[in-house]
């Protein structure tokens, strides 16, 4: 870090996560050190693109439920934001809508030129890695930034 900088942290955050858990960087870097890029990605649900590619969903219900989805994820973006900024991090936020996760936070990481990305390791199954790959994976061979890898802790909802 130079000299007063901020480390610029981009906080892949699982949007469904219980608020109290949430700990950026794990007792590596605090407030004082960084400040926070929170990103949640609307991601269009595989199911309702296979539908639509067989013309058994519409046009407008798919964007329906996009849409839907980017609200959910924007009203659960101001509580995180509250919630980070009552630890006392500088928070800045994007909801942001595409097909791949991955490749959305490639991209903002590149834009803003974080110096870190952060996310959290879902639990997969070796199979659902295997057939699906994970956010996790593709940043790993994609960013062009250091990666920090935490793990989810109990506290997810589902």
């Amino acid at each position: 870090m130079n000299g007063d900088r901020k480390l610029k942290v981009l906080y892949a955050c699982d949007p469904f996560r219980d608020l109290t858990s949430l700990n950026p960087g794990g007792g590596l870097f605090g407030p004082e050190t960084a400040s926070l890029l929170v990103v949640m990605v609307c991601e269009v649900p595989q199911e309702s693109l296979s539908w639509f590619r067989k013309n058994l969903l519409p046009p407008h219900q798919l964007r329906t439920q996009v849409v839907a989805r980017e609200e959910e994820l924007q009203e659960r973006m101001y509580d995180v934001v509250k919630h980070l900024e009552s630890l006392g991090y500088e928070v800045d936020s994007k909801v942001l809508r595409g097909r791949l996760i991955g490749e959305c936070i490639v991209d903002v990481a590149q834009q803003e030129a974080v110096d870190l990305i952060l996310v959290e390791r879902r639990r997969q199954s070796p199979w659902q890695r295997l057939l699906l790959g994970s956010v996790t994976d593709y940043l790993n061979r994609h960013a062009d930034q250091p990666l920090l890898i935490t793990p989810l802790l109990d506290g997810a909802i589902r």
